[in-house]
């Protein structure tokens, strides 16, 4: 019964995750597909610049793009969202390895259990860098990606620099959330 409970919680948390990077990846795609519409228009714009010849095909022609810089405040919101989405896909990779690893009828016994192991692991992980992450954004951060790795736990977090007092409310955040040692939180700003 418990079995059953596991991979049940297990692969509800797994759809949930998934649906939570689809709904990121489609408006990732929205985005940059309003980006792509406005280069293109630049594209045909420039078409003058561009000679086309007609002995050779469409694909030939190599139009000129200019890429213009874009305000700090998008580069600093991608960040966290790409961040985001590459991790999500990372864990999703390794996940995916791990769940054949269990399904898998020629593994050994203790291979499926060492893969079921790190797969709470995970789970785990995810959830607690969920709450550090809440919990920063609910104490005034504007943005937080925490990382939780073997030794340590790192976080970054958008801000030019952190005064005393910051720093302490983001340590006690995280050795509560994790039960880390003070020695092992590593706290990244992320310059606005």
């Amino acid at each position: 019964m418990t079995t059953v409970y596991i991979k049940l919680k297990n692969l509800l948390f797994f759809g949930v995750v998934l649906l939570f990077v689809a709904f990121l990846w489609f408006g990732f795609v929205s985005f940059d597909g309003k980006n792509n519409v406005a280069n293109k228009e630049n594209i045909s714009n420039n078409s003058s610049d561009v000679q086309e010849n007609k002995t050779t095909s469409p694909e030939a022609a190599v139009p000129t793009v200019t890429i213009e810089p874009q305000d700090q405040q998008v580069n600093k919101e991608n960040f966290f969202i790409e961040y985001r989405l590459e991790r999500d896909r990372t864990r999703s990779e390794r996940i995916e390895i791990l769940r054949e690893i269990v399904s898998n009828t020629n593994s050994s016994a203790q291979m499926r259990q060492e893969a079921q192991q790190k797969l709470i692991k995970i789970s785990d992980d995810i959830d607690k860098e969920s709450k550090i992450e809440n919990a920063l954004i609910a104490k005034g951060f504007n943005d937080a990606i925490a990382v939780i790795q073997p030794d340590s736990v790192m976080v970054i977090i958008a801000s030019n620099g952190f005064r005393d007092d910051e720093i302490t409310r983001i340590s006690d955040i995280i050795i509560k959330v994790t039960g880390c040692k003070l020695e092992n939180v590593m706290i990244v700003p992320k310059a606005k």
